[in-house]
């Protein structure tokens, strides 16, 4: 395969891994270093291109990640131009290059930006080459440059300025994310920097589901190697594509582990069975937990905590079984989402645990999945041939139903009460056809009894969320609107619980929310 085309530099964006996500999507394969490591892989590699994340940090902030040494901006001609690779700076990338080529960066209010925002671009750029004038695109920052710096050029403009450019084009700076699904033609100008970049197309799905079996199995597969594999599976696309990745090459020394945490909504171990036999998994194991999750997480309400204590119970049955079969290593379905937010893809920040990641094992934990998200995910589904139920399913988090009693102890009849109103929500969209439309819906009891009138009489009881959310890659997403019947028809039919008082619909969208309330 082709050499790294592209170099992403990590200064922590949650987004970072959206912009590999979105080059792979335009076929041009990329690696993602955090900035102490970037100087060693610059000695003995030249990219045709390297991008600058955003970042949780500010530029004035103490501590705050700098340029790479190695980077060849000091060796650069007086008017700018880069003679190795074009450097693109995304949001933070932008300002620490204004501030390396002397240019200001302040923190005027006026000039902060949080979500959608209105730029006005000069089509005339070639960066810009193909894209309306006016767009609207996705923002997230504090700081903004104010002053540019000499040799460059305001090519964008928002509230100030939203996008630079040296002289020659090889120095690039964008304020918003033209990574994000909600940067309207952020795909396109991202198409514009390779084109410039001279990047060449070397990336497909199939091609990737070679490299996960190979990767695999140079590990699992050598002669003295020969211990069975775990694979935790949990029927929804990610372990189940997973499981059909790794099943032709692994053969009898897969064994699939599936645990009824007693969180599962209705029906969802039948589902479960279903979509793992499609997949062509043999050894599948299905163990019953619920008492050991409720017992351990019960009176918890935090949701830290509470997804800690998942963990704890979760880590217990896989070693169970580890040492059951003498298992020699555990393989999970982690995606990229997962790892951004618990904090552990360079120097991403923790936004809440997973339970499957960072997990201390004394066999060899395997993350196959750990550079894709959902959306790429499915598309390898499909080019597996797995049925619609697989790769259209809707993702359901690893503590299921635990993460939507919120703020309330997770009781057996608070989660009963959580399934129903889950299924009673999910069968009156899929009446009306609108699960397609929808990326994740998640029913929440929420600890928040209120004071309610049925039958002339005064009752005192729970509160209900509803939140649907559209979104591809999950790491941004906005809320789904329901027409005011089908808003009417999901009230009423849940308030028909005699504990039931009243229905909220939360149409936050993410940031600054997350999908799931815990």
């Amino acid at each position: 395969m082709n050499e790294i085309q592209i170099l992403v530099v990590d200064y922590g964006s949650q987004y970072t891994l959206i912009i590999g996500r979105t080059l792979r999507e335009l076929g041009v394969r990329s690696i993602i270093l955090p900035p102490k490591k970037v100087d060693l892989w610059l000695k003995n590699n030249i990219p045709k291109a390297i991008i600058l994340s955003g970042s949780n940090w500010s530029v004035h902030d103490d501590g705050a990640p700098e340029l790479p040494k190695s980077l060849d901006v000091t060796d650069l001609p007086k008017d700018g131009v880069n003679k190795k690779y074009l450097i693109l700076g995304i949001c933070y990338g932008m300002q620490l290059l204004a501030r390396k080529f002397g240019g200001n960066v302040d923190k005027p209010h006026e000039h902060r930006e949080y979500g959608p925002a209105k730029v006005t671009l000069n089509t005339k750029h070639p960066l810009f080459k193909g894209i309306p004038e006016k767009t609207e695109v996705w923002a997230s920052h504090g700081d903004t440059v104010t002053k540019l710096p000499k040799n460059f050029i305001s090519i964008a403009s928002s509230s100030g300025i939203a996008a630079m450019s040296n002289k020659t084009n090889n120095v690039l700076g964008i304020q918003f994310h033209p990574e994000v699904v909600h940067t309207k033609e952020g795909k396109k100008i991202l198409q514009n920097f390779l084109t410039l970049s001279g990047c060449s197309i070397d990336w497909n799905p199939k091609n990737l589901i070679q490299q996960i079996q190979k990767e695999v199995l140079d590990i699992v597969d050598k002669p003295k190697q020969k211990q069975k594999v775990i694979l935790g599976v949990s029927g929804g696309v990610d372990s189940t594509t997973l499981a059909a990745i790794l099943a032709p090459v692994l053969g009898k020394k897969l064994i699939c582990i599936a645990i009824d945490t007693g969180g599962l909504r209705k029906n969802e171990i039948e589902e479960l069975k279903k979509n793992t036999k499609s997949a062509g998994i043999k050894n599948l194991v299905v163990i019953k937990a619920g008492e050991k999750f409720i017992k351990n997480i019960f009176i918890t309400i935090d949701g830290e905590e509470k997804r800690s204590k998942f963990r704890e119970v979760y880590k217990s049955i896989f070693e169970t079984q580890i040492a059951k079969y003498k298992a020699g290593f555990i393989v999970q379905g982690t995606l990229a989402t997962d790892i951004i937010e618990s904090g552990k893809a360079g120097e991403s920040v923790m936004i809440k645990t997973h339970h499957n990641v960072g997990l201390t094992w004394k066999v060899e934990d395997l993350h196959p999945l750990r550079n894709l998200f959902k959306y790429e995910v499915r598309e390898l589904a499909r080019a597996l041939n797995l049925p619609k139920t697989i790769y259209e399913r809707n993702p359901f988090p690893g503590p299921g139903l635990y993460l939507r009693v919120v703020g309330a102890p997770v009781t057996k009849e608070n989660i009963e009460l959580v399934r129903e109103a889950d299924k009673t929500v999910s069968d009156i969209l899929k009446k009306y056809n609108l699960s397609k439309n929808i990326s994740q819906l998640i029913v929440a009891l929420l600890g928040v009894n209120s004071v309610g009138v049925k039958g002339d009489e005064r009752v005192y009881g729970h509160s209900l969320a509803v939140r649907a959310v559209v979104t591809v890659d999950f790491m941004t997403a906005r809320g789904y609107y329901f027409k005011e019947e089908i808003i009417n028809e999901i009230t009423n039919a849940l308030t028909k619980h005699k504990n039931i008082v009243r229905v909220f619909f939360d149409l936050t969208p993410k940031p600054p929310a997350t999908t799931e309330f815990e």
